[in-house]
């Protein structure tokens, strides 16, 4: 019993320091998105991993230039008139993949998920009680733009006129919750809060740690680290 234990907090203990080492929210000079990490690599990643699936699965081609919509509309994620913010894409991508299942909408047993492809919510906005799918949005775009809103939030940006309903909703309290942190808020801040699972932001960086493997001549350290 004692073994087990210490075993389980060892594993417990490995992903909080996984966690630990995501990137701030907000993008900047000294928290950039690595060269490595282009829509197309992203793309790659997505299908060289659906297709390792047994059966293999295909995305809705819908979403086969999602990631280049990511990186647009992560550069400038508050809209004119508000003041033109940048976040960290590419793990706004990453949790992406994490609450889709790799754009599948599919459970880990191969059920389809409550989110369904025609919903175009890609990180389950809205979806807070089991069961329920969340918001759905007009197009591929504006579902892309919801989630990078909702990430934005969290670094207390405030949101003027979200697309998600729920980033409207919520935006008061969480940014309110943040700020108590006294510093600039992180991707494992927001996994803490997002899901309640304390796995959620090793999933997280387990993730871009795959990515950083297959496409970056370094490990994850390159896409993980805060410089």
């Amino acid at each position: 019993m004692k073994v087990a234990f210490l075993a389980f907090a060892l594993a417990l203990a490995s992903g909080a320091s996984e966690a630990a080492s995501l990137p701030r929210i907000v993008a900047s000079g000294d928290n950039p998105v690595p060269h490595c990490v282009t829509p197309a690599s992203l793309m790659d990643f997505v299908a060289e991993r659906n297709a390792a699936k047994r059966p293999a699965r295909v995305i809705d081609p819908r979403f086969v230039h999602i990631a280049s919509l990511y990186r647009h509309f992560g550069q400038c994620v508050s809209r004119p008139p508000a003041k033109c913010v940048a976040v960290r894409w590419d793990y706004a991508f990453f949790q992406m993949l994490l609450e889709t299942n790799y754009l599948t909408f599919r459970r880990p047993d191969g059920v389809p998920a409550s989110v369904t492809p025609r919903d175009n919510n890609f990180a389950g906005v809205g979806a807070t009680v089991s069961g329920r799918p969340g918001e759905r949005f007009k197009d591929v775009s504006t579902g892309v733009l919801a989630h990078l809103q909702h990430v934005l939030m969290y670094s207390t940006t405030r949101i003027p006129n979200p697309v998600a309903e729920r980033t409207r909703k919520v935006q008061g309290d969480v940014q309110a919750m943040m700020r108590r942190l006294d510093r600039p808020v992180t991707f494992a801040d927001l996994a803490s809060e997002w899901s309640g699972s304390s796995s959620y932001g090793a999933e997280l960086h387990k993730i871009a740690d795959k990515y950083a493997a297959r496409f970056c001549r370094a490990r994850s350290e390159d896409i993980v680290a805060i410089e």
